[in-house]
């Protein structure tokens, strides 16, 4: 009943008055308008539809003498995103998203669902203060309130981008990595003529959990942004600063039901970036962030109460001419730092994965692949976590909850030549970390990272107007740690990607792309219990894997954002790990997708 309300409620608001309506591009917005107020549609409509059908098969040795497991399934779906966006005057609009959807294999209606997957409303007041009601992306910095990029991808081979997109759709994630929230945001800004040239604030509060009227308590996020920009503070150099203070808090409603536990974790933040030279064809800029997070949670005579500090300081070097930029850094996350909306991840270990969760006679969890990185919805998640979350280290281990990882102390390294349509564009990344506060021993853990990515634009080289595209990507990790042989740790893993993308005609393409992972050694996964403390004893974890993943098919574009792709892709996972088996998953699927 409460999705027809809001079906009729836009009904209504297109008929009246007979308003007119038009097309307009899918960035969620009509707030502001070059057009004059007479050629402005009140209503304009535009979405998505997209249909997904693919079948899934399984084998190998982890399936000898199963009698239970079923070795091929095919599922798919059909759906409709209409997007509604309402403007009844200059300084209001509305919007909403319906969604229609049908599962492959539902007829007369079976397995049909209708419901509001978005619904705001945003507007000006006074022609000075920005607001925004209901759905929002916020975003502000990797300390405070930010979504960090899921692990398993340095350069993600376009044969694997659209299955990539469906979950990127599916789970609001944008540019800049924001995260979905559901609440209000406020936004003004104001100009000086000394010294200062502006300053710009933004607050906002979000529900990020609703309570069970019992033991679970509605959960609140709040924060807000205070940013300042100079004007040129020496002029010979060119020199100007932007800073900001941030604050984010987030907190349980405890007299929501009746819970008697609840938490608060409170983040205070600044960060700066100096320009100290800049010229025609250089620029040197002093740039980092610091602040502190305090985490407090009671339950019943219970009282936990925990602080912590981080520094990220570095120096970023800009070559215009070659477009070159050098960035080094040095980071220190305390062991207790804690930020929820920066350090909650996007992969959720603990969801069930939609294809072959459990396999064999004794239903045994199959262990995480790059198979179900690279497509399955299930495992991602756009909610906050209040305890660190679980992470495979064969994928992601120096730093697993991103910039903001705790207990980390060392140098990071980014090199970065070229732009996406050059003939080149590379980015080389480096991190040498350490342990700050052993874990079930007072040795500590040293982490190497290096990872590589480069775009070859063949056709920039061979002067063709076809699409003619090579990426590669390559990441190398290693984790060592001293001591008795009890407490030592020695894992290393590789990750390598592989993708082409030919054009052979306007519009056809070929997409070919392969990912292989190496993962040998042994590490202890930190277990963590409900007060975000490690336990004395980690578990152990022993890798001896190599999987390859290869994929192989074509895509037509009839247009810009409607394409259709047919495609196979094929896992061999050998995993050398007493209590797994070998298995391979192989899938064929077709997505058709279209924007209007």
């Amino acid at each position: 009943m409460k999705n027809f309300r809001y079906i009729l409620f836009f009904a209504l608001l297109t008929l009246f008055g007979g308003l007119p309506f038009g097309s307009y591009a899918q960035d969620g917005s009509a707030l502001p308008t070059e057009k004059p107020k007479e050629e402005r549609p009140a209503v304009r409509f535009n979405g998505l539809g997209r249909t997904i059908l693919q079948d899934t098969q399984i084998d190998g040795d982890a399936l000898a003498g199963d009698t239970v497991t079923s070795r091929r399934l095919t599922d798919g779906e059909f759906l409709l995103d209409l997007e509604i966006n309402a403007q009844p005057n200059e300084k209001t609009e509305v919007g909403s998203i319906l969604r229609l959807r049908n599962e492959f294999g539902g007829f007369f209606g079976a397995g049909m669902s209708v419901e509001v997957r978005e619904l705001w409303a945003r507007g000006i007041i006074a022609d000075a203060l920005e607001y925004h009601v209901g759905d929002m992306d916020v975003a502000m910095t990797p300390y405070t309130f930010y979504f960090f990029d899921e692990e398993g991808s340095v350069n993600l081979p376009e044969a694997f981008r659209a299955q990539r997109e469906v979950i990127y759709y599916e789970q609001f994630y944008h540019e800049g990595n924001t995260r979905r929230v559901q609440g209000a945001k406020l936004d003004f800004g104001l100009g000086f003529t000394k010294i200062l040239r502006e300053a710009d604030f933004n607050a906002f509060i979000s529900r990020v959990r609703g309570t069970d009227f019992l033991i679970t308590p509605t959960r609140f996020t709040s924060g807000g942004q205070a940013s300042f920009t100079t004007r040129k503070l020496y002029s010979d150099w060119n020199t100007k600063a932007d800073f900001g203070f941030n604050l984010v808090h987030t907190f349980d409603d405890l007299m929501s039901g009746d819970a008697n536990r609840g938490i608060r974790n409170t983040v205070g933040t600044f960060n700066w970036n100096v320009q100290i030279f800049k010229d025609e064809d250089y620029a040197l800029n002093f740039l980092g962030e610091t602040g502190m997070s305090r985490v407090i949670d009671k339950e019943d005579s219970t009282f936990f109460d925990r602080d912590d500090v981080f520094l990220d300081v570095g120096l970023k070097f800009l070559w215009k001419k070659p477009n070159v930029s050098v960035t080094a850094s040095f980071v220190d996350v305390g062991p207790d730092y804690f930020s929820m909306a920066a350090q909650s991840r996007r992969i959720d270990l603990r969801n069930e994965r939609a294809l072959y969760d459990r396999i064999g006679n004794e239903a045994a969890r199959r262990p995480l692949s790059m198979f179900d990185i690279t497509r399955d919805r299930a495992l991602y998640t756009f909610e906050l976590s209040d305890v660190l979350m679980p992470y495979d280290p064969r994928f992601s281990n120096t730093m697993p909850y991103g910039l903001a990882t705790p207990n980390r102390r060392g140098f990071r390294f980014t090199a970065e030549q070229g732009a996406d349509q050059d003939l080149v564009n590379a980015r080389i990344d480096a991190a040498a970390m350490t342990e700050i506060r052993g874990q079930g021993t007072e040795e500590l853990k040293d982490f190497l990272l290096l990872r590589g990515s480069a775009n070859l634009n063949v056709n920039k080289l061979i002067d063709w107007d076809s699409r003619q595209r090579i990426t590669l990507g390559y990441q190398y990790e290693s984790t060592q740690r001293g001591g008795l042989p009890v407490e030592q740790i020695d894992l290393v893993s590789n990750l390598l990607e592989v993708g082409v993308e030919t054009e052979l005609f306007d519009g056809f393409d070929i997409l070919l792309g392969m990912k292989f992972l190496d993962a040998r050694g042994n590490e202890f996964i930190p277990t963590i219990d409900q007060f975000n403390e490690v336990r004395d004893f980690p578990t152990r974890f022993e890798a001896d894997d190599r999987e390859q993943l290869y994929a192989a098919g074509f895509r037509y574009r009839f247009k810009e954002g409607v394409y259709l792709t047919i495609q196979y892709h094929g896992l061999n996972s050998r995993v050398q790990r007493p209590e797994i088996d070998n298995f391979n998953l192989n899938q064929v699927f077709v997505i058709y997708n279209m924007m209007f």
